[in-house]
C-alpha cells in the first residue's frame, strides 16, 4: 500500500534529492574525505572487535570523571534503569534527543507508562511523535511525510497556522520545544559515538 502511494513517492523523492545534493556538498568540502571515512570505518571495526574490554575502559573513564554507568542486559532492564533515574530527579517530564536505542528498546512508552511525560525535540522525531508514529529512518525520521502534511499535523497539534511555510512551522516547534526544555526534570541523549580512553561521550 505504502509503495503504491503517490505521496509518499513524491516526499521520499525530495528528500532524497536535497539529501544527495546536501551530502554531495560536505563531501567536496572536505578533500581527504574518503580517507577519514575509511579510518572512521577502521577504527570502528577495532574497537567492536574489541568491545567488551572499550567497554570497561570507557566505564572507568567515565566514572573517574563523575559520570555514573549503569549496565543494562535487556531493554526492559534499560528502561527501568532511565525510569529510576528520572524518578530519583522527581522529573515529571523528560525531553529526548534523538536516540536510536532509545527506539529500539520503546524508552518513551516505558516513560510515559511511568507517568512521565516524554518529548522528542530532534525536529523530525518531534513531528514523528505528534503523528503518533514510529522513524521511517535512521538519520531522516519524517522522510515520509511532505511539507504539506506537517503543517497539517502542525496547525493541529501546536496551532501553527494552517498551510505554513517551513520556517514558520520551524518557529512554531521552537516555541512548543523551548518551553519544554524550560520546564524539563530531565533530559535524555543518545551518543553518537564514546571515546574510551577520554570517556568523552560525543553527541
Amino acid at each position: 500500500k505504502a509503495l503504491a502511494d503517490p505521496g509518499l513517492q513524491k516526499a521520499i523523492a525530495t528528500a532524497n534529492r536535497s539529501f544527495q545534493a546536501s551530502r554531495a556538498a560536505a563531501v567536496a568540502a572536505v578533500p581527504e574525505w574518503e580517507a577519514l571515512r575509511e579510518r572512521a570505518a577502521r577504527i570502528k571495526d577495532e574497537a567492536l572487535d574489541r568491545l567488551p574490554e572499550c567497554l570497561e575502559a570507557l566505564e572507568r573513564r567515565i566514572t573517574i570523571r563523575g559520570g555514573t554507568v549503569h549496565w543494562a542486559e535487556t531493554g526492559d532492564e534499560a528502561c527501568r534503569l532511565v525510569i529510576d533515574i528520572a524518578r530519583r530527579a522527581g522529573a515529571r517530564l523528560a525531553v529526548k534527543s534523538k536516540s536510536m536505542v532509545g527506539e529500539e528498546i520503546g524508552l518513551n512508552h516505558a516513560l510515559e507508562g511511568a507517568g512521565i511525560e516524554s518529548v522528542e525535540t530532534d525536529l523530525g522525531e518531534f513531528i514523528i511523535q505528534l503523528a503518533g508514529e514510529t522513524p521511517s529512518h535512521i538519520i531522516t525520521p519524517a522522510i515520509h511525510k511532505s511539507r504539506g502534511e506537517i503543517a497539517a499535523l502542525f496547525h493541529e497539534k501546536i496551532g501553527s497556522p494552517p498551510g505554513a511555510d517551513i520556517p514558520i512551522m520551524t518557529r512554531a516547534a521552537r516555541k512548543v520545544l523551548r518551553e519544554k526544555f524550560l520546564a524539563a526534570g530531565v533530559g535524555i541523549s543518545g551518543v553518537n559515538f564514546a571515546v574510551a580512553e577520554t570517556g568523552t561521550l560525543v553527541v
